[in-house]
């Protein structure tokens, strides 16, 4: 059961994690583009976050079976609390960009797409800072 819920947790991995490094190389392609067209894109683009939203719904379901070995040591471990802590962070700053999401696509994009670019952003080091502990915590 342990590798089903570790290849889970990778696909989840892989999935939100290239949600996040995606919009990133867009914001390249949106940065040359006229207002007008960059607001266009950038909404159509807004349907790669449902594959994010599955990677994340991933990684918490498998990440919650794996930490169960761990959680009587957790206390002593400080890297795992902080992992944890970022996951709990990720997630808040992915609902809030979701809601960002469906305010742009009822109307005013511009302002709501404004809010939600940095966001974004900080998602993508999250999520690279959560893989480093992860590296350094089960190594």
């Amino acid at each position: 059961m342990r590798e089903t819920a570790l290849i889970l947790h990778f696909i989840g991995l892989t999935m939100g994690l290239g949600t996040s490094f995606a919009h990133a190389f867009l914001d390249r392609i949106i940065s040359k583009m006229d207002k007008e067209e960059a607001i266009k894109f950038r909404l159509q683009a807004m349907t790669l976050s449902r594959m994010g939203y599955i990677g994340i719904i991933l990684l918490v379901v498998s990440g919650a079976y794996l930490i169960l070995p761990y959680w009587s040591t957790l206390p002593s471990n400080p890297l795992l609390i902080l992992k944890l802590v970022l996951v709990l962070v990720l997630v808040i700053l992915i609902l809030l960009i979701g809601r960002g999401t469906q305010e742009a696509l009822k109307g005013n994009a511009e302002k709501s797409l404004k809010k939600i670019e940095p966001l974004g952003k900080l998602t993508l080091l999250i999520g690279i800072t959560i893989v480093a502990l992860a590296v350094f915590i089960f190594r």
